[in-house]
C-alpha cells in the first residue's frame, strides 16, 4: 500500500468512525491525513492503520497506559536559555530541516532548499518552488547531506494537479541541480530516499520496487522489486535494506528483513518472522521491529506490543514482550518516544523491551479549537550522546532536556515564539543536534540555543 492508497485508506476509516464528542468538525479526515503527510509521529501508525483498518491512536494522540509515571510540573521556562540566534523564514509554510558542516538547510512549501550559516542564522542562500501553488506535498523529513550535496524533494510537474516527486541533487557551494530522479509516490519521508555506502537508494519506479542511484550523476546503479509487501527502507552500517511486512490480509502472512548487496543489489533475506512487523530504527547491528503482543492480531497503540530484534550477521531473532509501542529515536540502546498523552515521553531497552522511564514533560501543547480531540504535538527526541541528554521542543518554543538514562529533567529553555502563533495539531516541531547547541524549526522560526546543562553533564 504506498502514501496516496494508505491516505484514502485513512479517509474511509474516519469517515465511517464517530467519536464519543457530539461536534465532530467537518472534513476532520482531509485534515487528519494532510497532516498525516507533515510529520509522521509514531513511525509504524502507517503499517497499523493498512492492516487494522481502525487504528489511528498514533495520528491522533497515543497514551503510554496510566503506570503513575513520574510528572515534571511546567515551572520557570527559560531561566537558562542561551539563544545565538534566531531568523524567521521566508515563505508561508516549512516541514523539514537537516544539517551540514557549517549549515542548516530546510524546504517548505515555496521553497525546495535554503541554507543558512549554522554561525549566524543568516541565509546563503534560496532555491525556490517552481510554480508553487501552495499545495505542494510536505516533507516529512529530507534525505541529507552528503559529500557537498544536499538531497531534498521538489515537485516533478510543478503547478499540476498530480504533481509528482523529485528527488534532487544540489551542490551546497554552487546552489547548482545536479540531478534529479522522479520517485514513485508523494510521500517524501524518512524511507523515501536513504543514503548507503554506495548511493542512494529511492522508491522508484514503482510502490513496490527500488533503484540505487550513483549520488555524483543519479545514474541507475541497479534495482529490485518485489510483490505483496510493503517495505520501508534505510541504510545500516552503509548497506542497504527492506524491513517488510505484509500489504494486505490477503498477502502471506510474514514479515522479512532483505539485506540488499550495495554493489549488485542482489537480496539476501536475513529474516523471516510470522505476523506483521514494522520497522523501529536500528541499534548498532540489530534492526529493531513493533509487532503485536502474543494473542493479539494488530499492533495497537498505546499497547501492549512485542520488540523483535533481528541480528543482520547472524539472523538470530528474539522477541521481548513491551508494555507500550516501542517507536521513536533510537540512540545507544535505548528507544526514546513521545507520546499524545499529556505530552508525556517514555524510554525503553533496545535489548529486552524494559521500559527504562517514564516522565511528564511539562510542555505546553494546546488543543485544536477545531478539532479538540487533538493536540499540537511535541518534537521527537534529538539526543546528544556526549551528554546523554534527550532534547524536546513545543509549538510555544518551550524546551526541556531529559537525562537519557534516567528521565530526569536536566534543563528548561523557552525561545520566544510570536505572539499569534496559531494552533496546528498533528504538526511537530524539529529539533536537532549540532556540536552540543540545539537547531529547531517552529513554523516558520529557525533557531539556535545552547543549552546550560548541569557542568557535570556539559
Amino acid at each position: 500500500m504506498n502514501a496516496d492508497q494508505l491516505d484514502q485508506a485513512i479517509r474511509d476509516v474516519l469517515h465511517r468512525w464517530t467519536p464519543d464528542s457530539p461536534g465532530v468538525p467537518e472534513g476532520i479526515a482531509d485534515r487528519i491525513v494532510s497532516r498525516r503527510r507533515r510529520r509522521n509521529v509514531v513511525r509504524v501508525t502507517g503499517a497499523a492503520l493498512a492492516l487494522a483498518g481502525v487504528v489511528f491512536g498514533g495520528t491522533l494522540a497515543t497514551g503510554i497506559g496510566d503506570d503513575g509515571g513520574s510528572r515534571a510540573p511546567a515551572t520557570q521556562l527559560g531561566k537558562d536559555t542561551d539563544l545565538l540566534w534566531r531568523t524567521t523564514l521566508p515563505g508561508t509554510s516549512w516541514d523539514a530541516c537537516t544539517t551540514g558542516p557549517g549549515a542548516v538547510y530546510c524546504r517548505g512549501t515555496s521553497y525546495d532548499g535554503i541554507g543558512l550559516d549554522v554561525e549566524n542564522g543568516k541565509i546563503t542562500w534560496e532555491r525556490e518552488a517552481g510554480g508553487s501553488d501552495g499545495d505542494s506535498a510536505p516533507a516529512g523529513s529530507l534525505p541529507g547531506v552528503r559529500d557537498g550535496v544536499l538531497y531534498t524533494y521538489a515537485d516533478h510537474s510543478p503547478g499540476a494537479s498530480r504533481a509528482g516527486t523529485d528527488l534532487v541533487a544540489v551542490d551546497v557551494e554552487t546552489q547548482r541541480v545536479l540531478w534529479k530522479h522522479q520517485l514513485a509516490d508523494d510521500s517524501r519521508n524518512r524511507s523515501s530516499a536513504v543514503l548507503f555506502g554506495g548511493g542512494v537508494l529511492v522508491n522508484a519506479p514503482t510502490y513496490k520496487s527500488v533503484v540505487a542511484l550513483d549520488d555524483t550523476t543519479g545514474r541507475a546503479l541497479w534495482s529490485y522489486a518485489w510483490k505483496q509487501a510493503d517495505c520501508e527502507r534505510g541504510a545500516i552500517g552503509k548497506v542497504p535494506y527492506l524491513m517488510c511486512t505484509p500489504d494486505s490480509e490477503k498477502a502471506p502472512q510474514r514479515s522479512t528483513v532483505v539485506r540488499l548487496d550495495p554493489e549488485t543489489g542482489a537480496p539476501r533475506t536475513v529474516a523471516t518472522l510470522e505476523g506483521t512487523a514494522v520497522y523501529v530504527g536500528t541499534d548498532g547491528e540489530a534492526a529493531l521491529l513493533a509487532a503485536p503482543a502474543e494473542g493479539q492480531k494488530y499492533l495497537r497503540p498505546p499497547g501492549p506490543a512485542t520488540l523483535i530484534r533481528v541480528d543482520l550477521g547472524s539472523g538470530k531473532v528474539s522477541r521481548h514482550p513491551v508494555d507500550g509501542v516501542p517507536a521513536g529515536v533510537v540512540a545507544d540502546g535505548i528507544v526514546v518516544s513521545f507520546f499524545g498523552d499529556g505530552g508525556r515521553a517514555a524510554a525503553y531497552s533496545a535489548a529486552d523491551g524494559k521500559r527504562l522511564w517514564t516522565r511528564d514533560l511539562g510542555l505546553e501543547l494546546r488543543r485544536d479549537p477545531d478539532m479538540p480531540e487533538m493536540t499540537e504535538l511535541a518534537s521527537d527526541a534529538a539526543v546528544d550522546l556526549d551528554s546523554r541528554t534527550a532534547y524536546y521542543a513545543d509549538p510555544s518554543g518551550n524546551l526541556v532536556g531529559l537525562d537519557l538514562d534516567t528521565g530526569e529533567v536536566r534543563w528548561r529553555g523557552l525561545v520566544e515564539m510570536p505572539s499569534e502563533t496559531p494552533v496546528v495539531s498533528g504538526v511537530a516541531p524539529e529539533l536537532m543536534v549540532y556540536e552540543h547547541t540545539l537547531v529547531g524549526q517552529i513554523g516558520n522560526e529557525l533557531f539556535r540555543v545552547r543549552p546550560a546543562l548541569p557542568e557535570s553533564l556539559s
